[in-house]
């Protein structure tokens, strides 16, 4: 009986794959639309004439710097009057000049404590970096393996280099600390109000 019934499957199976195959052949395919006529259009060596046309026409700049051209000795001249020595130091009158006014001279004492804070902040931000780093180089520390502190031995020289350069930043936030000092003396002695130091 199951044998019976396992026939009689297979065989409607067949039929039915059977009618599905035939009646895709009978249907005709559709046709394929052709192609539109091309409209005749300006040829590419026509295009590249006008973009030349197109070259010539346009205004040349004097000047274009880029990474190949650009001077590597001196300074660039730019228009305009000299702003003054780029350290921040205020440059002496000329004889004959009149003084400067108050709100310029109270200018003049701001953007030079300015100057000297930023590059402290600067110079400290720069340590904080320094010494991040320092504490990724030191976790590389087994002391109770000794093939790990092997390769400690080997890589000392970095951890060497690093606290020099922790060194050296720390002398320079001393020397920040240390203009600033000095400007606010200096800012005392010219009879200016301690509030520009602010």
């Amino acid at each position: 009986m199951r044998k019976r019934m396992l026939i009689v499957s297979a065989l409607l199976v067949l039929f039915a794959a059977y009618g599905a195959a035939a009646q895709q052949s009978q249907t005709a395919p559709a046709p394929i639309p052709s192609p539109a006529p091309a409209q005749p259009g300006p040829s590419l060596a026509d295009a590249a004439r006008k973009a030349r046309q197109a070259k010539k026409s346009e205004p040349k700049n004097a000047k274009v710097f880029d990474n190949d051209n650009i001077p590597t000795a001196g300074s660039i001249n730019v228009v305009g009057a000299d702003t003054g020595p780029a350290d921040g130091s205020a440059a002496p009158p000329a004889p004959g000049s009149a003084k400067p006014s108050l709100a310029q001279e109270e200018q003049g004492w701001r953007d030079r404590f300015a100057k000297a804070r930023a590059k402290q902040a600067r110079d400290e931000a720069d340590l904080d970096i320094l010494q991040r780093e320092m504490g990724k180089l030191q976790l590389g520390f087994y002391p109770n393996d000794p093939v790990k502190q092997m390769q400690q031995d080997l890589t000392r020289a970095d951890i060497i280099k690093q606290q020099a350069k922790i060194d050296k930043k720390q002398a320079d936030i001393a020397a920040d600390k240390a203009a600033i000092s000095d400007l606010e003396d200096a800012l005392r002695h010219a009879g200016g109000d301690p509030g520009w130091a602010r």
